[in-house]
C-alpha cells in the first residue's frame, strides 16, 4: 500500500540586503500569517503509476496571508513569494487568491510575483487556497515547506 506522507507549510522572517543590484530587496515580516493546518496530508494522484500522472502526491491548504508592510508604507514595490530548493526535489505549488495578492505558481528555488504597485496599507492580507505537488518516490517522511516573501523596492 502506498503511504501518504505529510508537508508542513511555514512562513518565515528576516530581513535580506542584496547589494548586487539597484534595487533593494528585503524579507518582509509574515509572523502574522495564519495556515489554516499546519500539516497537510498528501494523497497519490492515481492509484498506479501511469504515463501522466506517474508518481505524483497533491496536497492543498488554506492559509490566511498577512504581510507586515509598515516600512513601505506609499512606496512602490514588487512583493514575491520563495520557496527554497527542498531535499526531496522538485516542489510545485499553485494558489489562487481572494484578490489583494496575486495567483500564480511556483517551483521550488524559485520565486514569485505576488504583489506589483504602491504600498497602502501597514498590512497586506489575503486568504490563498495553496496545492502541493511533488514526487511520492522521493516523500518518504513528513517534509517542511518554509515558503518566505520579499519585497524589491526600485
Amino acid at each position: 500500500m502506498r503511504r501518504a506522507y505529510l508537508i508542513s507549510i511555514f512562513i518565515s522572517t528576516l530581513v535580506i540586503f542584496n547589494s548586487n543590484t539597484q534595487a533593494a530587496i528585503f524579507r518582509v515580516d509574515d509572523s502574522a500569517t495564519l495556515p489554516g493546518e499546519s500539516q497537510t496530508k498528501m494523497r497519490w494522484r492515481s492509484l498506479g503509476p501511469n504515463h501522466s500522472n506517474g508518481d505524483v502526491v497533491d496536497g492543498a491548504a488554506l492559509i490566511t496571508i498577512r504581510l507586515k508592510t509598515l516600512p513601505w508604507i506609499n512606496r512602490v514595490g514588487k512583493i514575491y513569494m520563495v520557496l527554497p530548493q527542498q531535499p526531496i526535489g522538485q516542489v510545485l505549488v499553485d494558489w489562487t487568491t481572494q484578490g489583494n495578492l496575486l495567483s500564480g505558481a511556483l517551483i521550488s528555488g524559485n520565486r514569485t510575483l505576488v504583489y506589483a504597485g504602491q504600498i497602502h496599507s501597514a498590512m497586506i492580507e489575503d486568504t490563498i487556497n495553496i496545492q502541493v505537488h511533488s514526487d511520492g518516490k522521493r516523500l518518504v517522511s513528513a517534509q517542511k515547506l518554509e515558503f518566505h516573501f520579499e519585497i524589491d523596492m526600485d
